[in-house]
């Protein structure tokens, strides 16, 4: 449900992701100028003292033979993992400038995901207004509206991702190393499904954060991604194969597209998931607190179970069973319902007497 009715919201709103791809631009701009600044005199530094301009020219002939089909895939793996290897062992030569460029490029992936992950905020804010109640926002407007709201979450965000990101990334050059000593070819398949399984997860943990944060704004970023995993994990499967097979099919046309559209198409690829990445935590969101929501202008999705519909649901949510299973919302708000009911029952006693 989650991966089919977010890929509908995408295509009834495919002009959204246009605009994205714009601040996608504009966030790799920034970031290039910033990392032009820095990265040129440490690589001056670099190619004065160290080999590093030819072992750097050497893998630019192997990739060039790779895009021009002079050379097969097999043969042209086998030539650069090892001489990747020989140009990092260069660069290592020189310990300072070598640290200072390793700080530099976590700096600017911090930087690059700071300017970027302002769009989240937005994108979902959109993208539930247009499942709520059908209505179309701007991009920059409501990013300017929100922007103190997308520059906290982003902030918020980028301290819990950049600690996990730089472990797994570390973990996995080990890892991928070593299977490559032993498994050769088939390294990249095994750490293609595992890189698939890592992004799944890593949105998974995720999931319920920017939809908490909407509709519960008085409360502050860590306790929203605190209580968030409360209606997570009562769909945990439905959210990770929406995820799994998002991943997937970018991989997949990724790989596919890339060549006959001269690399386009990895710029119009983010811009797509990252829509559909919002949408997908919103569906799932809505299914677990029983909302309907828009597809598009004509099409409403009820996510309530026809066995809970009308009758049945107001009973469910007036219950006292804080973990029914017939009840879509969770047991905070079902609390504040037994709450109001007993504030209803009590006025209208008073009324009566």
């Amino acid at each position: 449900m989650e991966f089919r009715n977010s890929l509908t919201i995408l295509f009834s709103h495919i002009g959204y992701v246009l605009k994205i791809m714009v601040w996608i631009i504009i966030s790799l701009i920034i970031t290039a100028a910033v990392g032009a600044a820095i990265l040129i005199p440490l690589w001056k530094v670099l190619a004065t003292s160290t080999d590093a301009v030819m072992w750097a020219g050497e893998l630019k002939d192997i990739l060039t033979s790779v895009w021009n089909g002079t050379v097969n895939m097999r043969v042209a793996v086998f030539d650069l993992v090892p001489t990747a290897v020989s140009f990092v062992k260069t660069l290592t030569t020189n310990a300072g400038a070598f640290t200072g460029l390793v700080f530099a490029l976590i700096f600017l992936y911090s930087l690059y995901s700071f300017v970027m992950g302002l769009s989240y905020y937005t994108i979902a804010d959109i993208i539930n207004k247009l499942m709520a109640s059908n209505l179309r926002f701007g991009f920059a407007s409501n990013m300017a509206m929100n922007f103190k709201k997308c520059c906290k979450y982003s902030f918020c965000r980028l301290l819990i991702t950049l600690p996990i990101d730089l472990g797994c990334f570390v973990i996995g050059i080990f890892i991928a190393y070593g299977l490559f000593s032993v498994a050769g070819l088939f390294t990249f398949p095994i750490m293609l499904i595992l890189v698939i399984l890592f992004c799944s997860l890593r949105a998974l943990l995720f999931s319920g954060w920017l939809p908490r944060t909407l509709y519960h704004p008085e409360e502050r970023m860590y306790t929203s991604f605190s209580r968030a995993f409360t209606f997570v994990r009562t769909n945990l499967g439905g959210l990770f194969k929406a995820y799994f097979v998002t991943f997937s099919c970018v991989y997949l046309l990724a790989s596919v597209l890339t060549v006959p559209t001269g690399g386009l198409i990895l710029l119009v690829m983010p811009s797509i998931y990252y829509f559909l990445l919002r949408a997908v935590e919103l569906v799932g969101y809505y299914k677990t607190k029983g909302y309907s929501f828009y597809l598009d202008g004509s099409t409403v999705v009820n996510t309530v179970e026809y066995g809970y519909r009308a009758p049945n649901q107001e009973e469910c949510n007036t219950c006292e069973k804080p973990n029914c299973d017939g009840c879509p919302v969770d047991a905070g708000t079902k609390d504040e319902d037994v709450k109001e009911t007993e504030n209803t029952e009590a006025d209208n006693t008073e009324i009566a007497e």
